[in-house]
């Protein structure tokens, strides 16, 4: 039997994903560096010293705004269940075109992470073990649907590609790129794997 949990812990984890949502508002906004634990409490409506009681500093804030992004990448993402096709290549494009909006809408901060990931232990860490995770769990339903040898290499060669391709599109130094001919480009080079 699942224990729900009570009025009091509910109220403890709105407060926290309130403050998580708030965070990672700002840091789109400001970014993280600019923003302070101040400011995204007073964005999410409530002291800094309730802030301070579910997270120890602005880095642990940081660890657990990603922790909550990926644990929720669904939604952030705007993936439904009730989308998926039988039909490849419009579901390829289709994660694709959810894959390329996170990248828009989240392209500063996405900028910002990725230069953490070089310059901090503690991002490179988490966010590798958060990417692993995931894309072994992709892999591991793959495996189970068709089989076949490499899987898992080829499901992070596929994310490769596909943040690359999502890379390209957002950055304006490849601006004079085909965009159609690269999203295009990157369907067929993930159909080619057999996924």
């Amino acid at each position: 039997m699942k224990e729900t949990a009570s009025p009091r812990q509910a109220r403890a984890q709105l407060t926290k994903e309130k403050l998580l949502t708030a965070a990672l508002e700002m840091y789109v906004k400001q970014g993280y560096h600019n923003t302070t634990v101040d400011e995204i409490a007073a964005h999410a409506g409530l002291s800094t010293g309730i802030a301070y009681r579910y997270f120890r500093n602005k880095k642990d804030m940081l660890l657990s705004a990603i922790t909550y992004t990926f644990e929720n990448i669904g939604s952030f993402a705007g993936l439904q269940e009730n989308d998926a096709t039988t039909d490849r290549r419009g579901y390829i494009g289709y994660v694709l075109d959810r894959f390329e909006e996170l990248h828009i809408k989240y392209n500063a901060l996405h900028e910002e992470l990725e230069g953490l990931r070089h310059t901090d232990e503690d991002v490179r860490l988490l966010y590798n073990d958060i990417e692993s995770k995931a894309l072994d769990e992709i892999a591991a339903k793959l495996s189970a649907e068709k089989g076949g040898g490499n899987i898992r290499e080829k499901v992070y060669f596929a994310f490769g590609v596909m943040e690359q391709y999502c890379h390209r599109i957002t950055d304006e130094a490849f601006s004079t790129l085909d965009g159609d001919c690269l999203r295009e480009m990157t369907i067929e080079t993930v159909m080619s794997l057999g996924l």
